[in-house]
């Protein structure tokens, strides 16, 4: 029997055009943060990656405001089969830019792009297709369909895309309204989903990213 040697799987890094500074996603459009920036960086190399803004209380009240806004007026009255195709839409573009975003997990993260690629990133577009499929059947669940309102998230540093896709996935299936801080040291795919959801044309405070410490 022979065994086989298989060479690495490199992606290039030219497919991510990272930018020199990010700020808040809140509303539906990118802001600048009233707290002291910070910088990302590439664990590898200790490369200074992006500038990325700093929330303060001003800027989280700012976004669960529009969040709140989202849900009363928008997401929460919206019936599952219409929440059911944003979600759908995200999913289809999570699949579509995955070399990008998993790229990019690698370099803010630190990972083998082997697990970014080939486990985080798909995994996390079928979480939303996942929820996508449930967003119109909660009321037959037996565990009844009424959302609460808006869903503070805190995630962690290891599974950037991954954990972001855990929590907002079925808090949107459900009804909710989001306000999710990604890790200070990891922000980078949390902000690129952001621009997904524009892409998506996800209603305006639906989903709100914040990033500091």
């Amino acid at each position: 029997m022979s065994i086989f040697e298989y060479a690495p799987a490199p992606e290039s890094r030219s497919i991510v055009d990272i930018k020199g500074s990010y700020g808040l996603f809140v509303n539906g459009e990118f802001t600048d943060g009233h707290g002291t920036p910070f910088k990302t960086v590439n664990p590898a190399t200790e490369e200074v990656l992006a500038e990325v803004a700093e929330a303060d209380a001003s800027d989280v009240d700012a976004a669960v405001k529009a969040a709140r806004k989202a849900y009363d007026k928008v997401w929460g009255p919206m019936p599952g089969r219409e929440r059911a195709k944003y979600l759908y839409r995200i999913a289809r573009i999570l699949q579509e830019r995955a070399r990008e975003i998993s790229v990019l997990e690698t370099i803010d993260n630190g990972k083998p792009i082997k697990e970014s690629r080939d486990v985080d990133v798909p995994t996390a577009a079928a979480f939303f297709f996942y929820y996508a499929g449930w967003a119109d059947k909660l009321e037959h669940s037996g565990y009844g369909s009424t959302p609460l309102g808006v869903a503070g998230q805190v995630i962690p540093w290891n599974f950037p895309l991954l954990m972001l896709a855990w929590k907002i996935a079925p808090a949107l299936a459900c009804g909710n309204t989001v306000v999710l801080k990604p890790a200070e040291t990891t922000p980078l795919t949390a902000l690129l989903f952001a621009e997904i959801c524009q892409q998506a044309d996800l209603p305006p405070g639906v989903v709100n990213i914040i990033t500091g410490a």
